[in-house]
């Protein structure tokens, strides 16, 4: 009776871990689907690496913008190159009294065209922003701008080198 109980045990802790998504561990499904993956990959032609790129850059812009909307200038610190952002204690200290006037907002962007070369990047960007005046909640205001933002890869990942013009988020 024990050597049952043993392999049913065996068998419940692997479709556990199967099923965690641990490290090292794939669902047997899923390593049928993966041989067929790379089966046809063969026949398909390959992406350029820059579609990496593209994405990991996005998603720079994202944490950027999600920053601004929670009105942390701090936050936006984490994904400025500030030695080669000319002038960032300036634009720093704009943002930072922009979004202390602020009481809501919300950042829409839209990517236009990103261009990689290297370890650099630019980002063409329709950008909107709503926001109301911490003072006056009721009134809103709208800005809408089409912006450019030029990226560096650096050791610590992808960061924003330049925002062109500016004048979107600042007061």
């Amino acid at each position: 009776m024990r050597r049952p109980r043993q392999v049913l045990s065996s068998m419940l802790a692997a479709v556990l871990l199967a099923g965690s998504g641990l490290a090292g561990v794939t669902p047997l499904h899923a390593q049928d689907k993966s041989k067929q993956e790379k089966k046809g990959s063969k026949s398909q032609a390959r992406e350029p690496r820059s579609l990496d790129t593209r994405e990991v850059v996005s998603r720079v812009l994202r944490n950027f913008k999600d920053g601004f909307e929670a009105l942390s200038p701090s936050t936006l610190r984490d994904w400025v190159l500030e030695d080669k952002f000319y002038d960032y204690p300036r634009f720093e200290e704009g943002v930072t009294v922009f979004l202390r006037s602020v009481g809501e907002m919300r950042v829409f962007t839209r990517e236009v065209n990103v261009q990689v070369e290297g370890g650099r990047a630019v980002m063409l960007v329709d950008a909107e922003m709503v926001f109301a005046s911490r003072h006056n909640p009721a009134q809103t205001e709208r800005r809408r701008q089409q912006i450019t933002f030029d990226f560096q890869r650096t050791p610590e990942g992808w960061l924003i080198t330049e925002i062109n013009p500016r004048s979107f988020f600042l007061p």
